[in-house]
């Protein structure tokens, strides 16, 4: 990876972080203390109505739930955001991600800090409430597999201490990442910080 870095990041361990990314620049999320996935939502730095919609990007990519090559926005737009550009496992899960909810109701568990609160948190600062959030999500590093019922169940992520992966951004964004809290299968038992670098 070429370029220089314009920008770099801890995303603590169960907090979340939002970033402006411009037209051109190279994104890079690294596993930076081992496996960790990482929830991210994209919207239109200059239009926050046009946002990551996964539904078209899994259609889009083959009908994949587990890998993206384009991450694109939903109608009307229809544009691609974010295209992957080195991913050495390509093993993802394209879906949305834990809440407040999900932790009272599959685990009788009140207050566990969530990935959507953490996005949610992130974006505050740039005017967006809650209900304006997009929901959808890219989960970086996230393994799951489906069952002969369609159920899905988590193992832990492939990546290892220092893998990462790449993506181009091909309209400015304002991009919300957070480090799952998760301490299951998730992240191998362990929630971890990611590391985010931003090259021109």
């Amino acid at each position: 990876m070429t370029g220089e870095i314009v920008r770099q990041l801890i995303i603590p361990r169960c907090q979340g972080r939002a970033f402006e990314l411009r037209r051109g620049q190279t994104l890079r999320v690294i596993a930076v203390e081992g496996k960790q996935v990482g929830d991210m939502t994209l919207l239109n730095l200059t239009d926050f109505k046009e946002r990551l919609n996964i539904p078209i990007t899994s259609s889009s990519n083959g009908r994949s739930l587990f890998s993206a090559r384009e991450l694109f926005s939903g109608p009307p737009y229809f544009n691609v955001m974010l295209t992957v550009t080195a991913d050495r496992h390509r093993m993802h899960w394209l879906h949305g991600r834990c809440t407040s909810l999900m932790y009272r109701r599959l685990y009788g568990v009140e207050g566990h800090r969530n990935c959507h609160d953490n996005i949610v948190e992130s974006l505050r600062p740039f005017g967006i409430q809650p209900h304006d959030v997009p929901f959808d999500t890219f989960n970086i590093f996230m393994v799951a597999a489906i069952d002969a019922e369609g159920r899905y169940a988590f193992k832990p992520p492939l990546v290892e201490k220092g893998d990462s992966i790449e993506f181009r951004a091909e309209m400015d964004l304002l991009v919300s990442i957070s480090a799952c809290p998760d301490e299951g299968e998730i992240n191998d038992y362990e929630a971890k910080p990611l590391k985010v670098e931003v090259r021109e």
